[in-house]
């Protein structure tokens, strides 16, 4: 079991009062009596969420049960749309995808016969392509069990690169939402295996009372090319994450729409995922607390919100080591004065090793037994209100 190296606390904490304070809750209230017609994209195309979750809440039940089954995509994928609905949605749009890796996703077939694909490269070529069919067909299992309702997405749109898990139940009695922002090289298969969602169900399990849910957000492309251009290039981009961070902006509006009055909003972010978090602060998101786990660097210009709580968990790792040596970005959570601090001796140690250990950086978003003190600490501080 690590022991923590230290920890450095400069605030002291706000009271329940400062949790969220939204209006609505998880489940969809009776929607309000309207007249006929049948509801279509034109009617929210390019609305905010908080005008498209009018629009719906105006419909008959007849009237939502057929945008569902006319639009599940649109449905399922739509913020402002409650997200109970969006669950609808993405039963079919799951079954959908399965009945397509089923039926017309067939496996390449290599044919170096044909003079015309034959060339130096082709091998390479078919193996990434052969690979790439085989991670989309081990998926099958994964959407298969959305689509029987076993695990619940609030997105789904594999041509947007957005999946968004929901775990727990959401209702008026929820305490603690929580979006969990994995880091680099996160993708659709990513989820397959449960590897993103191992901490916040942790998180989650771990509130007997029922009373915290968490997101687990992909819900634009992440940096998740080959590992060279995942972390060298797209993941220290300025430009790639001013372009995930107002999606992920426009997603915690629509979470914001059905905060229960009492529940707190928790941010916790790995690695690139803190980076895509605080990207969102600068694009109007906000948090009660936001939480890094070995946390990249900030976008450029980002502040910290006043009344957000920031707190940075880390081992010594090979991002923090990048970071120290101004090769990953100016600000990061280990030097802003924003965060509380906490670093923990890892499995091997305090050797020059661990300071460039992946597996250092990995460790901290695992359930693995060698993280439990910084697990309770985490869990701790969602709790403390």
């Amino acid at each position: 079991m690590p022991r923590k190296l230290f920890s450095a606390t400069r605030r002291s904490r706000r009271g329940a009062s400062s949790a969220g304070a939204g209006t609505g809750n998880f489940r969809t209230t009776p929607p309000l009596a309207n007249g006929g017609g049948t509801p279509g994209p034109a009617d929210i195309a390019g609305k905010p969420s908080a005008e498209v979750r009018d629009w719906w809440l105006g419909l008959s039940a007849a009237q939502q049960e057929a945008f569902i089954r006319d639009h599940p995509r649109l449905a399922g994928n739509t913020n402002g749309i409650p997200f109970e609905a969006r669950i609808e949605a993405n039963r079919l749009n799951a079954q959908a995808r399965v009945d397509w890796l089923r039926t017309s996703d067939p496996e390449p077939v290599m044919n170096p016969m044909n003079p015309w694909i034959v060339d130096s490269s082709y091998p390479a070529r078919f193996a990434a392509e052969h690979q790439a069919w085989r991670t989309r067909q081990e998926g099958i299992g994964y959407l298969q069990r959305v689509a029987d309702g076993k695990i619940q997405l609030v997105a789904y749109d594999p041509g947007a690169h957005s999946i968004v898990e929901l775990i727990g139940t959401c209702n008026a009695d929820t305490r603690t939402v929580i979006t969990y922002v994995p880091g680099t090289t996160t993708n659709e298969a990513s989820f397959y295996d449960g590897g993103p969602q191992d901490v916040p169900r942790r998180l989650v399990q771990a509130d007997t009372s029922g009373g915290t849910a968490a997101f687990i957000y992909k819900g634009s492309e992440f940096p998740d090319g080959d590992p060279a251009e995942a972390f060298l290039v797209e993941a220290r981009n300025d430009e790639f994450v001013a372009g995930s961070a107002p999606v992920l902006a426009a997603f915690q509006s629509a979470v914001d729409l059905e905060l229960p009055r009492q529940a707190q909003s928790v941010g916790i972010g790995h690695s690139w995922g803190l980076r895509n978090l605080t990207g969102a602060e600068m694009e109007g998101a906000g948090y009660d607390k936001l939480i890094a786990l070995s946390g990249a660097a900030m976008p450029p210009g980002w502040t910290p919100t006043q009344g957000t709580d920031y707190t940075s968990y880390t081992y010594p790792d090979i991002l923090l080591t990048a970071e120290a040596n101004g090769l990953v970005g100016e600000n990061y959570p280990m030097r802003e004065p924003a965060f509380d601090k906490h670093v923990y001796i890892p499995p091997g140690g305090i050797t020059v090793q661990e300071f460039y250990s992946i597996d250092n950086h990995s460790l901290i978003a695992t359930t693995k037994p060698e993280n439990e003190e910084a697990l309770e600490d985490i869990l701790a501080e969602i709790h403390e209100r």
